[in-house]
C-alpha cells in the first residue's frame, strides 16, 4: 500500500512539472509574440524630413546615397504604438503610449533608419541613445536624459538635453549643444558658430577651432577643457568669476589698436594663439578653465 502512495505521488510530482513547463513555453511565446520587427521604406526626396518622436530606446540614424527612408524598429511590447506617415517630402514616426507609468523597458521601441545624405533629421525622445551620422542637412535632437552623439555632420546642429551627454564629433555647420546637466564634448568640429552651454556639467573641446568661426563655451560649476594644436588660430577670452583659470599655451597679447582688458592671473585671460583666425570666448563661474596642448598629457576634469 505505501508503495502504491508513493507510486501516485511521484506520477503527481511529474504533472506539476510538466504543467510549470508548459506555462513557461506559453509566457515565453507571448513574450515573443508581443515584441514586433517593425520595417517600412519610402521614396523621398534627396532633401526629404525625418521626424522621429519615441519615448524610450535606442536610435540609429545613418545617411546613404539611396533615395529612399529605411526604418527598421523592434518594439519591446504591445504597449507600445508605433506609427508611420511618409511622402516624398516628410517622413514621420512616433511611439505612443497604451497606458500610463510604463517602465522604460516597457516602452522602449529600438530604431535603425538610413536616411538621403542631404535629409534634415529631427529627434526627439525621452531616455535611451541618439546616434546619427553621416548626414550632410541638418539635425536637431532634443531629449530629457537619453545620451546623443552626432558624427561626420555637415550641415547645421542643434543638440539638447536636460541630463543627458551630447557628444559631437566630426562637424562642420553651426553648432548649438544645450544641457542643464549633461557634459558637452566636442573633437574636431570646425563651425562659422559654435555655442555649447551646461550648468553642472563637464565641457571638452579638442580641436583647432577652424573656419575662422566664433565659439562660445559656458557653464556654471564644472570645469571646461580646451585641447587644441599648433596649428590652431584664434584669438581668445577667458572668464572664472570665482574658479580658476589653467593655461600651457603661448597666448600673446593683442596688438595695438585691439580692445584689451589686462589680464587677471587665475581669473581672466585675453590674448592670441598665432595668426588669431578664429574668436574664442570662455567663462564658468565657479570651475575651472583649462586650455592645454595636444601634447599634454590629459589632466583630470573632477
Amino acid at each position: 500500500m505505501g508503495r502504491v502512495l508513493t507510486l501516485k505521488r511521484l506520477d503527481a510530482s511529474r504533472r506539476r512539472i510538466q504543467l510549470i513547463a508548459i506555462v513557461g513555453l506559453v509566457n515565453l511565446a507571448g513574450m515573443a509574440a508581443s515584441a514586433e520587427l517593425i520595417q517600412r521604406t519610402f521614396p523621398v526626396a534627396a532633401n526629404a524630413t525625418l521626424l522621429l518622436r519615441s519615448h524610450s530606446g535606442k536610435i540609429k540614424i545613418q545617411g546613404w546615397d539611396q533615395a529612399q527612408i529605411e526604418i527598421k524598429g523592434d518594439r519591446a511590447s504591445e504597449l507600445v504604438d508605433v506609427s508611420i506617415m511618409g511622402e516624398e517630402q516628410k517622413v514621420v514616426v512616433q511611439t505612443h503610449l497604451t497606458r500610463e507609468k510604463l517602465s522604460p523597458d516597457e516602452a522602449r521601441v529600438d530604431f535603425e533608419i538610413r536616411v538621403p545624405r542631404q535629409a534634415i533629421v529631427r529627434v526627439e525622445s525621452e531616455r535611451g541613445t541618439v546616434s546619427v551620422q553621416n548626414v550632410e542637412g541638418s539635425v536637431t535632437v532634443e531629449t530629457v536624459s537619453s545620451s546623443v552623439e552626432l558624427f561626420r555632420l555637415k550641415g547645421n546642429i542643434s543638440a539638447r538635453t536636460m541630463d543627458g551627454p551630447i557628444v559631437i564629433r566630426s562637424a562642420e555647420g553651426r553648432v548649438t549643444a544645450d544641457s542643464i546637466s549633461g557634459d558637452i564634448s566636442f573633437a574636431q568640429v570646425n563651425s562659422t558658430e559654435l555655442v555649447g552651454t551646461t550648468n553642472a556639467g563637464i565641457i571638452r573641446y579638442e580641436g583647432e577651432f577652424g573656419m575662422d568661426g566664433s565659439y562660445v563655451l559656458n557653464n556654471y560649476s564644472s570645469p571646461i577643457v580646451i585641447v587644441t594644436s599648433n596649428r590652431a588660430s584664434f584669438d581668445v577670452t577667458a572668464r572664472a568669476v570665482s574658479g580658476s583659470i589653467e593655461n600651457n599655451l603661448d597666448i600673446r597679447p593683442i596688438p595695438m589698436g585691439s580692445p584689451l582688458r589686462p589680464s587677471t592671473p587665475g581669473k581672466f585671460l585675453q590674448g592670441r594663439f598665432n595668426g588669431g583666425r578664429s574668436t574664442v570666448k570662455v567663462s564658468s563661474y565657479s570651475g575651472t578653465i583649462k586650455l592645454q596642448g595636444s601634447g599634454t598629457a590629459a589632466a583630470s576634469v573632477r
